[in-house]
């Protein structure tokens, strides 16, 4: 084999394990989750911890303001919160407050985004996948949503 020939498949070998290589780095291990900030103080809060990733002071201000006389905007967005920082607690309590954050936000791309993290974190990524396509439909572009459909498309 000619010294040309063996250079173009020694560069082609590489520029496959750098393709293979980048591609791995491109798929993410674990799901994105989002706050949903609002006008109510304990919603702003439990945004906010959820964006530091301090969950159980998230789900101590999503439970305050969901428990408060707030308006119902400010309930949502709540229920969306307390969804993702109850999922990142492991508590038993997450599959109800997804749920009743998807009742309050049926086309709310952030709820199906915690719900299928939620879903992800317990191992059921078919139904993780599901609720990361559907956010895709109501949210595409967001970070949240792209992360999450990476997410389930590299481990399907």
């Amino acid at each position: 084999m000619s010294t040309a020939l063996r250079t173009v498949f020694a560069g082609a070998a590489l520029a496959i394990a750098a393709f293979g290589s980048a591609q791995a780095q491109d798929c993410p291990s674990e799901p994105m989750f989002v706050g949903v900030s609002g006008p109510n103080s304990d919603v702003r809060q439990s945004a906010r911890r959820i964006n530091q990733g301090d969950w159980r002071n998230a789900a101590h201000f999503a439970s305050e303001a969901l428990e408060s006389g707030t308006s119902n905007r400010n309930k949502n967005a709540a229920a969306v919160n307390l969804c993702a920082a109850l999922a990142n607690e492991s508590d038993s309590g997450t599959a109800d407050a997804c749920a009743t954050a998807i009742e309050r936000n049926p086309e709310g791309w952030e709820a199906y985004t915690n719900r299928g993290g939620a879903f992800w974190l317990a191992g059921d990524h078919a139904a993780a996948a599901a609720d990361f396509a559907r956010a895709a439909e109501l949210g595409a572009g967001e970070d949240a949503v792209t992360h999450n459909s990476a997410l389930a498309q590299c481990h399907s």
